[in-house]
């Protein structure tokens, strides 16, 4: 196909593409709606999962908690039986009596052994007997992985701070943290509830946390006593809770805290043995929202899939639609430039635009034929209609007969009259010789102008006042006959008020694109009910039966300038700023015999 056929014509710029209208129509009509619509999907069911995990290990923090204290609770007992059972203290009051040290040492050892060294929850247990040398008697719990060095660490950094709590611990029993070491403490009392023993069993950290190991997600915790912590398996735990999280855990005992990235917090407080245990659990996001992670793996995938069909669907609309309808425009624009006959290329379209694109192939070699037939009557036609409307302005008076007035004027001294006169026989003349010349200079058409603004002169006197403002090298240009008087008077008559005062200006310019244009403004306001009358005038299909001489006259401008020089020029009233009307004819300023 031509290349020129393909041009961009400026007049449909603004206009709006039907490729891209059926892009944005393909793109929100359907694809961002079922997007947005899988987007809302996606995110109340991840909504509803994060929910569900949260209950789901809040509920086994709590149960994970439950079980720590009955570990605790174990110990407490195992504790108690230092004091229930009356092994110590039978031995420790025979000891007194008979100062037999080496019966006292064997049981107390025996009894530790047996109470503590197989208890799952210790690691070691060590009862220090009070007095000058403190004496301080333990066992292993080998399974648990105790050792002597848990008793030389008691020995040296321990024992100290333990024997210190125990002076204000009465019958109670507490939790000491010495070094991310536990302790559970209690005082062994005589009858008269005078402390005479300390009983220490520090406990399996490994053993209380094990039940932690069971929490979905679960990979690291850490144990904190009053707000400071006490031990972790993590390597980059902080030692000091946030106020955050105290704040949180004041308001209820499991706190679930989901964090951004690779790890989210589990907390739990327990209340116990005059102190408070913090439970901190680490979870991997990855298993506890594998769900949620699925579900936006299948977003993204689902998204993934969806982009080519919608390029898919773009590329169809533009080859089975777009492509031919361009081809199309591109040929209207064709014939409308003047090239008639140019035929498109009819390739393997769908059916709907094959039948069309060979119905304007056969319309296209149709006006072309039909142009070829009747130009030349055309032109012939032209000319035809341009001397016929010129024929309707008619004189209506003779000149000979005005030539006679004119004399008896002179003859009389009437000059006024005389001027008027000859004013008006240069108007008529103007008419009289229409067939023998259709075309003259602005120089000539103005004098007829001014022929009639001197009648009018005359007869209003100072009511009426008229200013030119005209470009004297544009005087030569040929124009046609008798545009611009039917324009003036169409100003006096209808477009002010004379009575009061009338004011009328006359422009003549050449504007910046090459057109000629005289302007006619005068002092009347263009009402609605008047605009409406003109844009009836100017119409093609106006009925002027009734239609006055004057309105005649400048429908008759309008249709002699559009005929001779194209529909862009001919005549166009307007109103100005000032609310004045103006009266514009436009038209070439190259010669009409030269077009």
């Amino acid at each position: 196909m031509d290349i020129n056929m393909r041009k961009t014509n400026e007049q449909y710029t603004g206009k709006k593409s039907l490729r891209w209208s059926m892009v944005r129509r393909l793109l929100f009509g359907w694809f961002f709606p079922l997007l947005m619509l899988i987007f809302i999907m996606v995110m109340l069911i991840t909504g509803n999962l994060y929910r569900q995990v949260e209950h789901t290990l809040t509920a086994s923090m709590e149960k994970t908690a439950d079980i720590m204290q009955i570990q605790l609770k174990d110990c407490e007992t195992a504790s108690k039986n230092a004091s229930y059972m009356g092994v110590i203290s039978r031995t420790y009051t025979a000891y007194l009596n008979d100062g037999n040290i080496d019966y006292f040492e064997k049981e107390v050892e025996k009894f530790l052994s047996q109470q503590y060294g197989y208890n799952d929850n210790c690691k070691t247990a060590q009862l220090i007997v009070l007095g000058k040398e403190d004496t301080c008697y333990y066992t292993l719990n080998n399974s648990n992985g105790g050792s002597y060095q848990d008793i030389v660490f008691f020995q040296t950094k321990s024992q100290d701070i333990i024997l210190d709590v125990a002076r204000s611990l009465d019958t109670g029993t507490t939790l000491v943290c010495v070094d991310g070491r536990i302790y559970m403490v209690r005082n062994l009392v005589t009858p008269k509830f005078v402390p005479y023993a300390v009983l220490s069993l520090e406990l399996d950290k490994d053993s209380l946390m094990e039940s932690f190991s069971g929490i979905w997600g679960y990979t690291d915790v850490s144990l904190y006593w009053n707000n400071e912590l006490i031990t972790t398996t993590q390597d980059d735990a902080s030692d000091i809770l946030s106020e955050n999280i105290k704040a949180r855990l004041q308001e209820k005992d499991t706190s679930y805290e989901h964090r951004p990235g690779a790890h989210s917090y589990l907390y739990h407080k327990i209340n116990t043995y005059g102190g408070t245990i913090i439970l901190s659990v680490s979870l991997d996001n990855r298993i506890i929202h594998a769900e949620t992670i699925t579900m936006q793996y299948l977003f993204v995938l689902m998204l993934v899939f969806m982009i080519p069909l919608v390029i898919q669907m773009i590329r169809f609309f533009h080859k089975e639609v777009t492509v031919p309808l361009h081809d199309l425009i591109v040929a209207a624009d064709a014939v409308r430039d003047g090239n008639l006959g140019i035929q498109i290329e009819n390739v393997e379209d769908n059916r709907e635009f094959y039948h069309v694109k060979d119905s304007f192939n056969h319309m296209s070699l149709q006006l072309k034929n039909q142009f070829d037939k009747i130009y030349l009557e055309e032109i012939a036609l032209r000319d035809a209609k341009i001397m016929a409307l010129q024929s309707q302005i008619n004189p209506h008076f003779l000149n000979n007969t005005l030539e006679i007035i004119n004399w008896e004027a002179r003859l009389n001294g009437n000059y006024k009259v005389s001027g008027m006169i000859e004013a008006l026989s240069t108007m008529l003349g103007a008419t009289m010789n229409r067939r023998e010349q259709q075309f003259h200079s602005i120089a000539e058409e103005m004098a007829y102008a001014d022929a009639y603004l001197y009648i009018i002169a005359q007869r209003f006197g100072a009511k009426f006042q008229c200013t030119k403002h005209i470009d004297e090298r544009l005087m030569t240009i040929q124009v046609p006959r008798l545009i611009i008087q039917p324009i003036v008077e169409n100003a006096v008559e209808h477009g002010m008020d004379i009575s009061t005062k009338g004011c009328l200006e006359i422009r003549l310019y050449e504007r910046k694109d090459g057109y000629l244009c005289i302007e006619i403004e005068d002092n009347g306001r263009l009402a609605r009910e008047k605009r409406e009358k003109i844009d009836g005038l100017l119409s093609k299909d106006a009925k002027l039966s009734n239609a006055k001489r004057v309105s005649l006259g400048i429908r008759n401008v309008d249709q002699r300038l559009k005929m001779i020089y194209g529909n862009d020029c001919g005549l166009f009233i307007t109103g100005s700023e000032q609310e004045n009307t103006v009266s514009t004819i436009l038209l070439k300023t190259e010669s009409p015999t030269e077009q």
